[in-house]
């Protein structure tokens, strides 16, 4: 039998396997690349952005495609591409290196951000939590209610 046939058992197991480990070295070897130069970054901050990199690499195509196609659409895809690279590192931040930092916050190692809660109440009561709401003097009521 000749190998290449299509009458042999072997070649479409010899084809799909070839196939297949081309396709796989084809997306591994990017994907290998892409892990080195998150994890070569110096700092924790940079990893975050580097993961988030195609994010950011996506929206500037989606900017600059929507700048090509209408001006009007581009304050907006540029608006939901900078929403989109912000949440990707958030989630990055929170799934690797929120539980650090909340353990060096307790352990006194760094300084809570102002306005941060210590510890919560230990029981709250309904006029501690919601101010009373007053009117002002002049203070119309809105068109439709009723007085």
């Amino acid at each position: 039998m000749v190998l290449g046939s299509t009458t042999n058992p072997n070649f479409f197991v010899f084809g799909v396997t070839m196939g297949m480990q081309i396709k796989e070295l084809l997306l591994g070897i990017p994907v290998l690349i892409f892990v080195f130069w998150v994890f070569a970054a110096p700092m924790p901050s940079e990893r975050i952005v580097r993961v988030c990199e195609p994010i950011h690499w996506v929206g500037n195509l989606a900017t600059s495609s929507a700048a090509l196609s209408s001006e009007k659409h581009t304050e907006t895809t540029v608006r939901w591409s900078d929403k989109m690279n912000y949440s990707c590192q958030y989630m990055v931040w929170r799934l690797i290196y929120q539980d650090d930092y909340n353990r060096a916050v307790k352990e006194g190692l760094i300084a809570a951000p102002e306005g941060a809660q210590q510890q919560a109440p230990a029981q709250a009561t309904p006029a501690q939590t919601a101010p009373a709401a007053t009117p002002a003097p002049a203070q119309q009521p809105a068109q439709g209610a009723s007085k």
